[in-house]
């Protein structure tokens, strides 16, 4: 039709209006759709939805009225012209107006377009939902598509009326150019929820759904949560359990663009899975290394014996004799480990042992002198075995277990404590000499296995502290870390433990598994 022939068309409509009753009607109509229409009862039955028949009908029965069934019509037939007329319309325009895209991305952006929930969206903005006639209850339902239907039987009635060229025009310009954004359709056209599971197995991240179903006066509502990595990322609600999880995709993925801490926390929690897994290998061979071993190597302090509260009385005799500040029992958990000499370095006040010069050097050695003389003549005052240790110990000799003691402690104090506690069932301990370097180099150990007579490749060694964990690493032996003793479990951890006990007894179901 040329512009000549449209100017005269509409000259013709205007002028008729003049002569129609329904002046109002018309005008509403000219508005929604651009044009004048011509039969306005086709209008009217595209509007008239099927409950209302219901009602006619059952009112007719009540009054005991006769009434042709067929001339009490809805919108349905209408409806089925107007959906096919309206989906051939939309696939003739996005074919010339995609020339290159194929059949499935075509199909697709057809679906989004003329899809119920698209349809009801557009019949109220063009505002022919207000003038639907219905029943009361035809919009209780949550998945009411009454508008939607109302809008293919109103296409359907414009191309009885106004024929293909005109309803095309409709569809094109007042449907599509108005009130779609084809451009955000097709954004938005993946799949939710293949997205975010195409991304999370491209990272080889974990997803998980759970959902849950309530109801509401319309029907089940179901709400569905996305966990990735075992952290919530996004939920959602539907009606269906399909909607439901749609929507909690695509929150999650807004999540995910929107919060570089989300994307940094589930990578943090991935990275340490991964540590957990690599740290459960590792102690998987550390126990298979541990259940052919015949030889137990002990540190002393913390391990077999409690010997912090003589350790404290004697470090704090030494500084109060001195005229040095004392230490908390705290202070003085953390300074132990290193050998008494380190214990005393650490005790004494900064500005004396770390400046070189013969008077510091001379301080520090009477006070050193004085904790050594104290100590030793006091090593038992509070010193005693660990609750559990004397029958794990007797376990190991009944066992045929060979074994030893390496500690800092001076070898003369080791020595007392040796013949009072262990010469039973210790056959060897070894302490601070001037002849051998104290822990964490492996000498103490190496003289120990020397004097059993056994190879390293038979040997476990039992500590309580980050030096114990050295030593075993530097004399080649697994390690057991023990938590009664002077460092906590983070710590120990922290500095490459892999087994912790926190009874003596479990030492023993670890050696015979």
């Amino acid at each position: 039709m040329t512009t000549m022939d449209n100017l005269g068309s509409l000259l013709i409509d205007t002028v008729r209006l003049l002569f129609r009753k329904e002046k109002k009607s018309y005008c509403i109509l000219k508005r929604i759709m651009g044009f004048y229409p011509h039969n306005l009862e086709l209008y009217r039955l595209a509007v008239k939805h099927k409950s209302l028949t219901f009602h006619e009908k059952n009112d007719a029965v009540k009054s005991n009225r006769k009434t042709d069934l067929n001339t009490s019509l809805n919108n349905e037939r209408l409806e089925f012209l107007g959906d096919a007329v309206l989906g051939a319309i939309v696939a003739d325009i996005l074919y010339k107006k995609y020339k290159n895209q194929q059949e499935g991305f075509l199909t697709m952006l057809r679906s989004k377009i003329v899809c119920r929930e698209s349809l009801n969206r557009i019949a109220v903005e063009l505002g022919i939902d207000k003038f639907i006639l219905h029943s009361g209850d035809v919009y209780k339902a949550h998945n009411s598509y009454v508008n939607g239907n109302a809008f293919e039987a109103f296409c359907g009635a414009i191309y009885l009326d106004r024929g293909y060229k005109l309803c095309y025009q409709f569809i094109e310009k007042e449907f599509i150019e108005k009130h779609l954004n084809i451009e955000e359709l097709i954004e938005n056209s993946q799949n939710n929820k293949s997205k975010l599971i195409e991304w999370c197995q491209k990272q080889q991240y974990k997803i998980q759904f759970t959902y849950n179903e309530t109801r509401d006066r319309t029907g089940s509502v179901f709400t569905c949560k996305v966990f990735i990595e075992g952290i919530e990322c996004g939920h959602g609600k539907g009606y269906k359990k399909k909607d439901s999880d749609q929507n909690a995709c695509k929150a999650a993925l807004q999540a995910l663009n929107s919060d570089p801490n989300l994307k940094l926390h589930i990578a943090k929690v991935v990275d340490e899975k991964l540590m957990r897994a690599r740290t459960q290998s590792n102690r998987d061979k550390v126990l298979a290394q541990m259940s052919s071993r015949n030889t137990i190597v002990f540190d002393l302090d913390g391990t077999l014996m409690d010997t912090l509260q003589d350790l404290y009385l004697s470090t704090n005799y030494a500084l109060r004799t001195c005229n040095y500040p004392e230490r908390t029992l705290d202070e003085i958990r953390s300074f132990v480990g290193n050998g008494v000499k380190l214990l005393i370095e650490r005790a004494m006040p900064n500005e004396i042992t770390t400046v070189e010069s013969e008077e510091n050097k001379e301080a520090f050695n009477h006070c050193f002198n004085t904790f050594k003389e104290y100590y030793i003549e006091h090593c038992q005052d509070n010193t005693k075995l660990y609750d559990g240790i004397s029958p794990l110990l007797n376990k190991l000799k009944e066992a045929g277990y060979r074994t030893a003691i390496v500690s800092n402690k001076l070898q003369a104090g080791v020595t007392e404590l040796y013949e009072k506690w262990f010469k039973d069932t210790i056959e060897v301990a070894i302490g601070e000499s001037p002849e051998v370097r104290r822990k964490p180099a492996p000498d103490m150990v190496e003289v120990a296995l020397k004097m059993l007579g056994v190879e390293k490749s038979d040997a476990i060694y039992i500590g309580d502290s980050d030096v114990d964990l050295q030593t075993a690493k530097n004399s080649g032996l697994p390690c057991i870390s023990v938590l009664w003793g002077f460092r906590s479990k983070e710590f120990l951890i922290d500095n490459g433990a892999l087994i912790t006990v926190e009874k003596p007894d479990e030492i023993m179901n670890i050696l015979s598994n």
